[in-house]
């Protein structure tokens, strides 16, 4: 076998080597969590939707929970889609 052939296995094998180290370092988890909003966005859509203090948020069951008050200190909790950032439910006190 020459040299040039061996060389071209060898960058062969890197490249799959490599290609299946990516593959593995993202988990099924890792995939379905990039799906979804991250906290910084389900903030400002929070606060778009007139929360302007929070006191609590939590992402339960692909579910952005987010709870506090609006400019008038009344009480708001708001839930969100996590993958859409769609409004699911809002509660005004």
């Amino acid at each position: 076998m020459c040299k040039t052939s061996r060389l071209k296995q060898f960058g062969i094998a890197a490249i799959a080597l490599v290609m299946g180290a990516t593959a593995l370092a993202s988990s099924p988890a890792d995939a379905k969590r990039q799906r979804y909003i991250d906290a910084y966005t389900a903030r400002e859509i929070a606060f778009d939707t007139g929360i302007v203090e929070i006191r609590e948020m939590e992402l339960d069951d692909g579910i952005w929970e987010i709870e506090g008050w609006d400019a008038r200190h009344r009480e708001i909790e708001l839930e969100l889609d996590a993958r859409s950032g769609g409004i699911v439910k809002i509660e005004r006190d």
